[in-house]
């Protein structure tokens, strides 16, 4: 890493709050939590007073979970645990020592993600900053703009016998796409280990890049000149084409946004205004990373608790403000991957080339 990239990381480090929070004033936080607990006021919590909280609750009906058959008959549908003792009543100081704990860490756990989130919102205005200030590479009639992809992604497959098998594979991404947008964009791809099921390897050529019967970009040329450039405009758009699908309306806005940045051929001033409207998409935080063919830049992220923890990253090269990479990860071990394992990781460069593949 240059001199001056490492400058600029550290500036984009530099607007994290979290630095500004010293451990006397998290003392100073706590002690004011402990001392209206230990107060004789009725103390309210989820479900009612802190006197409570001892006695059993009420009967709650369980919705069903997610790879659990429905009981039948006259069992009691809500999930068993075998041997369980029934609650016992608590007493009185021992919950408060308990709800103290717990405003503790909701209180310390607030200030991470506030500062996480204003840190990203910090890292993703330079970005945009960044990208008006770097010149796009631009082909020419003649030339070719190439975006190529190195990736290294889950897949997943079924023996004879039945039995299901999760594991990664790299492939290579070339998309050569013409100066003159008149003439043919191509692909050519190696899909690895795994094979051009169920469409050909090598190399495909196609107008607008239809490489599959339809195109590969999100949206046109001209849908991409229709957007708004301002970050708040293009966080209400996209934040009004929500209608289901995703595990919630936060997820689809970053995907939305994402999908549209990975390709590398969105304009430096629409790029910018796309940062600005991730900055205000809620839990999306920031750290250094690497992408997969370990270029350091910057991850910006969020976690999905509705998809089991799974998390997902763009990698932005802090001194172009270009996007380089991409990361999935498991926060949580589920779906056959341990906790904090790579689901999928890229590496995105750009270059003008003079030729394409026949």
């Amino acid at each position: 890493m240059s001199q001056n990239e490492k400058s600029v990381i550290r500036g984009l480090k530099a607007t994290d709050p979290a630095l500004t929070i010293t451990n006397d004033e998290l003392a100073r936080s706590r002690a004011r939590s402990l001392a209206v607990m230990d107060t004789d006021v009725t103390h309210i919590a989820v479900g009612g007073s802190i006197e409570r909280l001892g006695t059993r609750p009420a009967r709650r009906h369980w919705g069903r979970v997610a790879g659990f058959p429905r009981s039948s008959g006259n069992s009691d549908s809500r999930l068993q645990f075998k041997g369980a003792p029934a609650p016992r009543p608590i007493a009185r100081r021992v919950l408060l020592a308990t709800a103290t704990a717990a405003v503790g860490v909701l209180v310390v756990g607030q200030i991470s993600i506030t500062a996480q989130s204003a840190h990203a919102a910090g890292v993703l205005r330079a970005a945009a900053v960044q990208s008006m200030t770097f010149v796009d590479p631009v082909a020419k009639p003649g030339e070719y703009l190439l975006v190529h992809t190195h990736a290294n992604w889950s897949f997943t497959s079924q023996d004879t016998s039945g039995n299901m098998s999760t594991r990664m594979n790299a492939q290579t991404i070339d998309v050569y796409v013409p100066g003159n947008r008149d003439e043919e964009w191509v692909l050519d791809r190696d899909w690895g280990d795994v094979g051009p099921a169920p469409v050909d390897d090598g190399v495909i050529r196609a107008e607008d890049g239809h490489f599959y019967g339809g195109p590969w970009t999100p949206l046109s040329d001209e849908e991409l000149d229709a957007l708004p450039r301002d970050g708040q405009a293009l966080y209400d758009h996209f934040n009004a084409q929500y209608q289901g699908g995703s595990a919630s309306r936060d997820e689809d806005n970053f995907v939305r946004i994402t999908d549209l940045l990975r390709l590398g051929l969105v304009p430096a001033e629409l790029r910018a205004g796309l940062y600005e409207a991730l900055a205000l998409i809620p839990g999306v935080t920031a750290s250094e990373q690497t992408n997969f063919d370990g270029k350091v830049g910057i991850a910006i992220g969020r976690t999905e608790p509705l998809r089991a923890g799974q998390r997902a990253e763009m990698i932005i090269d802090p001194a172009t403000g270009l996007v380089i990479g991409e990361r999935r990860i498991m926060t949580y071990a589920a779906f056959g991957f341990g906790s904090n394992e790579v689901m999928g990781h890229t590496a995105i460069d750009y270059r003008i080339v003079d030729k394409a593949p026949q």
